[in-house]
């Protein structure tokens, strides 16, 4: 039996056997979202991966309003949502990453910016 014939059978059972389909693990996703309280207008709505390699980190900076910008740092370890408020210090929101492997997780920060209200939840479908 030639390469080429072992080859056809081998592709053979991997159709039979159903694996003709693509096969991936898709990662975990977490969304952003930043709300302004007096008008309840969503300032911030954005989705990012969650890495899958280690090492691997995703950063994104808003602004949020002119003097408020906000940084989510996500590694495969933590969620780290941090706020940047002409000169002012706000407590991080740190949320572990493994939260959001469970499914359906919503989570408020307990200090965000006075006026503010600040999520994290998934899933979410990431903007390309």
């Amino acid at each position: 039996m030639s390469f080429r014939d072992c080859a056809s059978l081998g592709l053979l059972a991997l159709v039979l056997l159903g694996c003709n389909e693509q096969q991936y693990v898709s990662p975990d996703t977490v969304s952003l979202v930043i709300s302004n309280d007096s008008s309840g207008e969503m300032l911030v709505n954005r989705c990012n991966f969650i890495p899958v390699l280690l090492g691997s980190q995703v950063k994104a900076r808003y602004v949020v309003e002119s003097d408020l910008k906000a940084t989510i740092t996500i590694t495969r370890e933590e969620v780290e949502v941090t706020f940047q408020d002409l000169g002012r210090d706000h407590e991080p929101f740190l949320v572990p990453a493994e939260t959001f492997e469970e499914g359906d997780v919503t989570l408020q920060a307990d200090s965000p910016p006075d006026g503010y209200t600040v999520t994290l939840s998934t899933p979410c479908t990431p903007d390309d």
